[in-house]
């Protein structure tokens, strides 16, 4: 990440310095041709923008922020006597709330200043392939600028200005949000035609048969209606959903095949059917 969303920049005509306690891949990059510092103070030294790329690992079940806390405290110091503006930006994948209320405050303790007359904080979350990474940093579908204050997202904006991707800007915690929504729903996308799958091999069908025609037939999927179902707190009804959801998952359970995920859908519907007296999501079909 930290290497295609620099190696990006410089593409587009900005002076790059590179750190990382990695010194074999310190020294690749150096090979490669870019510039890279030999301790961050060094590099925040040389730079107006600080662009943390930091690990956040899932440890025992919990996201482990201690590497990205650890490297906001040193950036904090690196800032204690600069007088010019600095913008630090943090790339990691992060839990909403996790900016404004651990990052900031590591940050304004280290660097004995508020956030604001002097130092911007922004979240900027990647969306990259780990094959592809440079061409999806250089293409992105939107740009998401969580900002911690318009100057902070101001100066920002300017660095993707060469960009040709729109640009979203929203709080810290919606943008960190952006970010776990995305993975999630990959995740879930991937695991709900897995299931498919196994419902598809119980009932001697190819799976494959049925998929390809998804994106030409299923509402969400379709190029006309990609935003249908995204906006949450309305259950879906009508004469068609509720009652085929319900019918292939009994259906599936004399095959001796449990759908796990389809019948988490069926009891979140109920769920937010109880809790909400919102405009219901109709489909008839």
């Amino acid at each position: 990440m930290g290497k295609a969303t620099g190696a990006g920049l410089a593409s587009k005509g900005h002076d790059i310095v590179f750190y990382d306690l990695d010194k074999t891949r310190m020294a690749q990059l150096g090979l490669e041709g870019y510039e890279t510092a030999s301790t961050l103070r060094e590099a925040v030294d040389q730079s107006s923008i600080t662009m943390i790329c930091a690990p956040t690992p899932t440890v025992d079940g919990s996201v482990d922020t201690r590497a990205l806390l650890s490297i906001s405290a040193e950036v904090g110091k690196a800032l204690r006597e600069e007088r010019r503006y600095h913008l630090v930006v943090l790339r990691s994948t992060i839990p909403p709330g996790i900016t404004r209320g651990h990052v900031i405050p590591q940050i304004e303790l280290s660097s004995q200043s508020r956030i604001g007359p002097r130092i911007g904080v922004c979240h900027n979350p990647e969306f990259l392939r780990e094959k592809f990474a440079l061409d999806d940093f250089l293409h992105p579908g939107a740009v998401v600028i969580g900002e911690a204050d318009k100057t902070a997202g101001d100066k920002l904006e300017s660095l993707y200005s060469s960009f040709k991707s729109p640009i979203a800007r929203c709080t810290l915690e919606t943008s960190e949000m952006i970010k776990y929504t995305s993975n999630l729903f990959n995740a879930a996308k991937i695991s709900f035609f897995n299931e498919i799958d196994q419902a598809c091999k119980a009932v001697g069908v190819r799976s494959q048969d049925v998929s390809k025609l998804m994106p030409l037939l299923a509402l969400g999927l379709r190029d006309d209606l990609k935003e249908w179902g995204i906006y949450g707190g309305r259950p879906f009804a009508g004469m068609c959903l509720p009652k085929d959801l319900e019918a292939f998952i009994s259906f599936m359970r004399t095959k001796g095949t449990d759908l796990p995920l389809l019948s988490a859908v069926k009891q979140v519907n109920e769920r937010v059917g109880n809790e909400q007296k919102a405009p219901m999501v109709v489909v008839n079909g």
